[in-house]
């Protein structure tokens, strides 16, 4: 596992973070990080795991998202970034995975038992969301943080 760094491929022309073929996860401290990150190990075709400390990600999304921000509307990104920064704020921490060839099934069973607040596949042109959190992915996208 690494230390989180924002690849510049990970965002549009926009702005917007969207790491396709990555999960970006989020856990309640930076120990539960590191535990779910000895887990995602064990499923089988994982990528590389990269430990996002909160204040990496406050760094790297709080500006982005407030330059890309405008009206909340579906396939808004950015409202994704705001929600982690939120979080990050109030000291959860974050996982970005390479998902590779591993089993989507298997990586959100690996992540609900590892107690993810939130987990977002990012698929080409879909954001799927691999743990049941609140609010819905649908809610963050629509801006109803």
């Amino acid at each position: 596992m690494t230390a989180f760094t924002a690849d510049p491929k990970h965002f549009t022309v926009a702005g917007a973070y969207y790491p396709t073929d990555h999960v970006f996860a989020m856990f309640a401290d930076a120990a539960a990080a590191q535990a779910a990150a000895t887990r995602m190990a064990e499923v089988p075709d994982v990528g590389a795991v990269q430990l996002a400390e909160p204040g990496a990600i406050q760094q790297t999304f709080a500006k982005r998202a407030a330059d890309v921000g405008g009206a909340p509307s579906v396939g808004r990104e950015d409202q994704f970034m705001l929600r982690f920064v939120e979080l990050a704020r109030g000291g959860k921490a974050g996982l970005l995975i390479e998902v590779g060839r591993a089993d989507t099934e298997a990586l959100s069973a690996a992540l609900a038992a590892s107690g993810a607040v939130l987990a977002y596949y990012y698929r080409t042109l879909v954001i799927e969301e691999l743990v049941d959190s609140s609010p819905r992915a649908e809610a963050a996208a629509a801006g109803k943080l």
